[in-house]
């Protein structure tokens, strides 16, 4: 079980949430209306599964605290992250639009709040809202950029670099120069496609750069963003 902390901001209820895209401003008020009236809040801790693999695609997951992870495991064991969905981020849309079986599990990496928008409000979304739609397109098009960079990452860049890039995807939301990341070194390693042991060699490269350094409890690395973000603009 892992936790991911950094300075905490207040939460904003549901129709805060709501009320700060774009696209949901735009709805007309019946569909403002049905929106509100059938999303719902969820709460869960760290390692809680939010959705399985093989199960039906019923809810698009709006992160409003925290972050979720999408992962796969194989027959035998062996177990790989997809992406990490991070505060004020959305996913799972691509199931929805495909009407499939959910691909992969979705689970809570930190402590966090979670709008759940059901099937059939999603879709009538899409149906009725030219900004929602508009809305989709930018996000799977900016996610598929992501995947491609990962990609890459994972077949061309140094251990280190990918370590580095899956530090400042957890932090690069946050505001402020030093983030507070309580993860162990298994999930830093699933989310680079590392093993611990390298892992490990690279954190203590960025320990001796003063990128980041070991906080006051045990687990807990400080992060300072601008280095990293340094880091990976001088060796990218």
């Amino acid at each position: 079980m892992s936790m991911l902390t950094t300075e905490q901001t207040p939460t904003p209820s549901l129709p805060e949430f709501l009320e700060k895209w774009p696209w949901y401003c735009a709805l007309s008020t019946d569909l403002r209306s049905l929106t509100l009236r059938t999303a719902t809040e969820k709460t869960s801790v760290a390692g809680e599964y939010i959705a399985r693999t093989g199960e039906p695609s019923t809810h698009w997951y709006g992160v409003m605290r925290g972050f979720l992870q999408m992962y796969v495991v194989t027959p035998e064991g062996a177990e790989t992250t997809l992406y990490c969905l991070r505060e004020g981020e959305w996913g799972g849309e691509g199931s929805l639009l495909k009407k499939e079986l959910r691909q992969y599990d979705l689970r809570s990496l930190t402590p966090a709040r979670i709008c759940l928008i059901p099937v059939q409000t999603f879709e009538t979304l899409r149906q009725s809202s030219i900004e929602f739609s508009h809305f989709l397109c930018e996000l799977m098009n900016a996610r598929m950029g992501e995947f491609v960079g990962m990609l890459a990452a994972s077949r061309l860049l140094r251990p280190e670099m990918r370590v580095a890039k899956a530090l400042l995807m957890l932090a690069e939301n946050r505001e402020g120069e030093a983030h507070e990341l309580s993860i162990p070194q298994h999930e830093i390693a699933l989310i680079c496609g590392l093993s611990r042991q390298r892992v490990n060699m690279a954190l203590s490269l960025f320990k001796q750069d003063g990128i980041v350094r070991i906080g006051d409890h045990k687990g807990l690395l400080v992060v300072h963003v601008p280095r990293l973000r340094g880091y990976i603009a001088e060796h990218g």
